[in-house]
């Protein structure tokens, strides 16, 4: 449907056939961003693998309800994503386009409305976890919903890390800078196996329900700084006329 509407409404972005060349610099730029993007998921995938298995040695009723709370955690997160990636798209065409206010402040309504975004659902998670927990463990399974209800309730309160975490990295992405964006991703891992082992083995499921919120704090940290940074130095090599090697 969205193609229809694109062919009927914007002609501009119908391709041609003088348009369907191969260009090989410009399919070499592409894939030095798109490696590192994709390389970045993997790293982060590793965390949460070994996060896993930090859990499945608690027991059963502790692999039910990680299950399901991921799942509805993963489903909190999607609307993050997306919104992201739209301010990563609109940071790099004005990058191109060398209007570098215009990124500083797609870059500041991004995390605005992830902030509004975050709180509506913080206050889901906390206030409704054990119903929503409900969609996937039957209410007979009391201590699995308390499990899960503990790790939504936990999660809830760190839902306004997310924005800062995403649209930093994402951004920083867009800017062609995706080395610095892997290296957030490492953080994340570094933190999930640090908690993994160094505290599920004494604090069981609560170190669990912490896990996640570990390694997007420290990742944070890094990420959103520097892409303060880098959104200023830009600023000011762009009134100066340099430019920065991506």
């Amino acid at each position: 449907m969205c193609f229809l509407y694109i062919r009927a409404r914007f002609p501009i972005l119908i391709l041609k056939k003088e348009d369907r060349v191969f260009d090989p610099k410009t399919a070499l730029v592409l894939v030095k961003i798109g490696f590192p993007m994709g390389l970045q998921f993997s790293i982060t995938a590793i965390g949460s693998m070994i996060m896993q298995a930090a859990n499945n040695a608690l027991g059963t009723v502790y692999v039910s309800a990680f299950s399901a709370a991921s799942k509805i955690k993963q489903f909190a997160i999607s609307p993050f994503d997306a919104l992201a990636t739209s301010v990563s798209t609109f940071a790099s065409q004005n990058y191109g386009a060398h209007k570098f206010d215009r990124i500083k402040k797609g870059f500041a309504q991004g995390i605005l409305a992830g902030l509004v975004l975050g709180g509506l659902l913080a206050l889901v998670l906390v206030l409704f976890g054990r119903q929503l927990s409900m969609i996937f463990i039957s209410s007979q399974n009391a201590h699995v919903l308390d499990a899960s209800q503990k790790f939504l309730f936990i999660s809830g309160f760190f839902y306004l890390v997310i924005p800062f975490l995403n649209v930093s990295r994402l951004t920083v992405q867009g800017l062609g800078y995706s080395n610095r964006a892997i290296f957030s991703g490492v953080i994340e891992m570094l933190a999930r196996i640090v908690v993994s082992f160094a505290l599920v083995p004494a604090m069981g499921w609560t170190a669990i329900c912490f896990c996640d919120q570990a390694a997007w704090v420290s990742a944070t940290f890094f990420i959103f700084f520097y892409c303060l940074h880098l959104i200023k130095r830009l600023q000011k090599e762009g009134e100066s006329g340099q430019k920065s090697p991506a």
